[in-house]
């Protein structure tokens, strides 16, 4: 692989992390609303990997491959003696590079640190963590991603996706029908937005929960809460979520009112479109 395409994959993947957060309401006002919400309020999750492919393709002319595991997509670049991944949901900050020489057993194993970057108790680094399998005969590949706990003072598997072989999406976006049943399945049970801090590597979440109360109290600000870099919650009203949702807006370019209502209004094409009788697991509160 050419120098300048390899160099590519790390700018492209820094620059979708940084600029383009992560933002499970961004497809609720896209399919539901009034179209795709500014680039800098965030994609979702699949969106963000067609960015990146995007991106890469302008710069370089090479084109992605997308697997799709069923609610995930991932860019991925075959080559005759490697496999690179590019996946910026799952927040790994270089690309990850599966080698056939590495093969043990027929399977590639490649680890890569992510985002966020965890202390212990101690000040001890606990950067998260992707772990990709790859079976070359097959095309078969498993991500796992992992973030420390300091809660409970080890690593958690927050999440993971298997993509069979031969499980490409021909085109991207997939069918209207697809998206939108997805955005109303039983898993979705918050809307939020993601940001890194491009300068401290500092990640923040705002989100708005969708367990805990009736469907006729979901769009209530006062249910928002903040996460910080340890993973820690604040509750809205509170000199942790103020500060938190601060840092938020200066990564993202957005006022507080802007992200609320952004939040606010995602939530309410929910209430308006899922069905009555959908159960949704219980969102936690307990900090990371």
């Amino acid at each position: 692989m050419k120098d300048s395409v390899a160099s590519s994959f790390t700018t492209m993947q820094e620059d979708v992390l940084f600029d383009v957060p992560y933002s499970s309401a961004a497809p609720f006002h896209e399919y539901y609303g009034d179209g795709p919400p500014p680039s800098r309020l965030g994609m979702g999750c699949g969106w963000q990997s067609f960015e990146v492919a995007r991106r890469v393709r302008e710069r370089t002319g090479v084109k992605a491959t997308l697997l799709f595991s069923g609610r995930h997509i991932v860019a991925v670049y075959p080559g005759a003696d490697d496999l690179v991944v590019l996946d910026p949901y799952l927040l790994h900050r270089l690309p990850v590079v599966l080698r056939r020489a590495d093969a043990a057993d027929g399977v590639v194993t490649a680890t890569e640190d992510a985002f966020p970057f965890r202390t212990t108790a101690s000040g001890e680094p606990r950067p998260s963590k992707l772990r990709l399998r790859w079976t070359p005969t097959s095309g078969g590949m498993h991500s796992e991603y992992s973030r420390y706990s300091p809660r409970l003072d080890r690593y958690v598997t927050f999440r993971a996706f298997t993509f069979r072989p031969g499980s490409r999406l021909p085109a991207f976006p997939p069918p209207r029908g697809l998206v939108l049943r997805l955005l109303l399945h039983a898993e979705q049970n918050n809307v939020s937005i993601r940001s890194i801090d491009r300068d401290s590597g500092r990640m923040r979440e705002l989100v708005l929960p969708f367990t805990g109360r009736p469907r006729d109290q979901l769009v209530d600000e006062r249910f928002l809460i903040t996460k910080d870099n340890q993973g820690a919650v604040s509750h809205a009203g509170t000199d942790g979520f103020q500060r938190d949702l601060t840092e938020i807006c200066a990564s993202v370019a957005g006022s507080p009112e802007e992200l609320v209502g952004y939040l606010l209004g995602a939530a309410e094409i929910y209430a308006a479109k899922a069905p009555e009788d959908l159960e949704v697991p219980e969102y936690s509160l307990e900090d990371e």
